[in-house]
């Protein structure tokens, strides 16, 4: 039996079974390997795989069938990756380009030097085309506004509603090449009656282990020019300089400052910065300690030493993972009071977001209600004060707050019908939702082409007390995991026999970054972030690791045990 990539079992007519699913396809991803594999790792893996999915390694017809389409998909891969030519064109325009767009374009001419030429004219074009779709400019619109006069107890003190001020921003973040990106910001506001703005421009270069940014910002009254420098020192840590320098032109007075800042790594899913910010009048010294989850913050603390005002911030995220929301509690503290809060943020349709939230203020007693809404990369906010005077605090609460939220929570009860035609509107997507069954039923079945060669790894690995997968799943994350181990929900796939088939020598690597698309993979909710869960056991010892679907992942790791303390 050969596997070279010569082989045909069906001549041209073996393409048709791609059909149009093989505009989508990820070469990279159906090999598993990296983007940028040499010729020997792609034809290793090529191998490797076909030894599972060549038809004539299967009697029944059912399985001849489903190993023949995943193995031509195999061979279409490995010739394109071996072949300079048309892995440059695929790595650029993907499959299309090979169909029409790249390869008949370059094909046409038989002079090594025009070939390099055609080529390299794609690639300008597809440069200039990823540039453009990275250009998008950001807006935000903030109004703010009080009611705090209606509230008051006494007839004659109510007052109707003010508008107290609004401020809108704009930016733009362009790239000038592959290490250089340029940007505008500019921004007006007026407020008590008095207006203002400012604009700024900013360059950015990457310098390869150094970044620079460069911003110069110009205001009413004063004119800043700051430069940023960042570079990693350590395998974990990195360090930050920021000097600046502000020139206020109807004092005449120049300022200069400085800020350092110090990050590093603690211990997996802790972080942990120093920040130094030095000034004439006034310098500051900030630490600030960050717990991740799945790469988000979880739990932040920030605490200030300044001669003016030190001050301390704790924040504590809870995230819903099912409803894509989050809510975070937070609560400052300082020599002339405190300030907790509570902000809500939720998906509303699949392109834009709500928030709601809560900040209130001791012992000015300013109560605030924050309202958001993000559409693409635009923000709209309405800051309303319900309360601003301690002595009318409690009537504020209960008529600005809680009756509010009591009458709104009851009328979705009782116009439930019509809350859920309005939902459905922003929160309907069926649609884009649906699992593709073929996908499904094809997925079941290179599984079941895999799973004798998974049974015998898994021997030949449990002998030399290697890598053996206990538990393999793959979609979205559980909302009730663990906070150590996170695992995926019940929109996920058992994937623990495919996995199984993929060690090598007591390791298993995914380069893929859309696991999807590896065979007996497939997308159990499309739309929604992924995360791979595998537990496995390496001599006799239980390890568990949760990656994005982003990620590659790598093991067995020393770091992915799990102990007493977090199971």
């Amino acid at each position: 039996m050969s596997i070279s990539s010569g082989d045909s079992l069906a001549g041209d007519a073996d393409q048709d079974l791609l059909l149009d699913e093989e505009e989508e396809l990820d070469f990279y991803a159906i090999l598993n390997v990296p983007r940028d594999a040499l010729a020997e790792e792609i034809t290793k893996s090529y191998r490797r795989r076909c030894l599972i999915f060549h038809p004539d390694r299967h009697t029944e017809e059912d399985d001849k069938r489903a190993a023949e389409k995943v193995f031509v998909q195999l061979r279409r891969a490995h010739e394109t990756l071996m072949d300079p030519k048309k892995r440059a064109i695929y790595d650029e325009l993907g499959v299309k380009g090979l169909d029409a767009q790249g390869w008949e374009l370059v094909s046409r001419s038989s002079n090594p030097e025009n070939i390099k030429k055609e080529y390299e004219f794609l690639q300008r074009l597809r440069d200039n085309e990823i540039m453009l779709t990275r250009t998008h400019p950001t807006s935000s619109f903030v109004l703010k506004s009080s009611i705090a006069g209606m509230l008051h107890e006494k007839e004659d003190d109510r007052f109707p509603p003010q508008l107290l001020g609004m401020s809108i921003s704009q930016s733009v973040d362009c790239p000038l090449t592959n290490n250089d990106r340029v940007g505008l910001i500019g921004r007006v506001k007026a407020e008590n009656g008095r207006g203002g703005g400012s604009a700024a421009a900013t360059w950015k270069r990457n310098l390869g282990k150094f970044n620079l940014e460069n911003t110069v910002s110009l205001s009413a009254d004063a004119i800043t020019g700051q430069c940023r420098i960042s570079r990693p020192i350590f395998q974990r840590a990195a360090i930050i300089i920021q000097p600046a320098l502000q020139y206020m032109y109807m004092q005449g007075v120049t300022m200069p400052t400085l800020q350092i800042i110090y990050s590093m790594r603690l211990r997996l899913r802790w972080q942990g910065s120093i920040i130094l910010a030095l000034t004439p009048i006034q310098s500051a010294i900030t630490t600030t300690i960050v717990h991740t989850e799945n790469n988000l913050p979880k739990a932040i603390v920030n605490l200030t030493l300044a001669p003016a005002n030190p001050n301390m911030r704790v924040v504590y995220i809870k995230r819903d993972a099912l409803r894509d929301s989050f809510t975070e509690f937070a609560c400052s503290f300082g020599m002339f009071g405190f300030s907790p809060s509570v902000n809500l943020e939720r998906k509303l349709s699949r392109y834009s977001r709500i928030g709601l939230g809560l900040n209130f203020a001791f012992p000015s007693c300013l109560l605030i209600a924050k309202f958001k809404v993000k559409t693409g990369h635009s923000i709209f906010e309405w800051h309303v004060a319900i309360c601003d005077d301690k002595e009318e605090i409690a009537r504020s609460t209960l008529y600005g707050v809680i009756l509010p939220v009591v009458t709104f929570q009851l009328c979705k009860v009782i116009f439930r019908p019509i809350w859920e035609r309005i939902v459905s509107v922003f929160d309907d997507h069926t649609q884009d939702r649906e699992i593709d069954i073929a996908k499904q039923e094809e997925s079941q079945r290179i599984i079941s082409l895999m799973r004798n060669t998974a049974e015998r790894i898994k021997r030949e690995e449990e002998s030399k007390n290697g890598v053996i997968i206990v538990e393999g799943r793959y979609g979205a994350c559980s909302p009730e995991s663990s906070n150590a181990y996170p695992v995926a929900g019940d929109r996920s796939i058992d994937v623990t026999v495919p996995l199984q088939a993929m060690v090598n020598d007591s390791q298993l690597r995914i380069h893929s970054l859309n696991k999807s698309q590896m065979p007996g993979f497939y997308d159990p909710c499309p739309c929604d972030p992924k995360v791979l869960h595998i537990r496995y056991r390496f001599r006799g010892e239980m390890h568990a690791v949760t990656v994005p679907d982003d990620m590659p992942v790598i093991l067995p790791v020393r770091a992915h045990k799990v102990t007493m303390s977090t199971t």
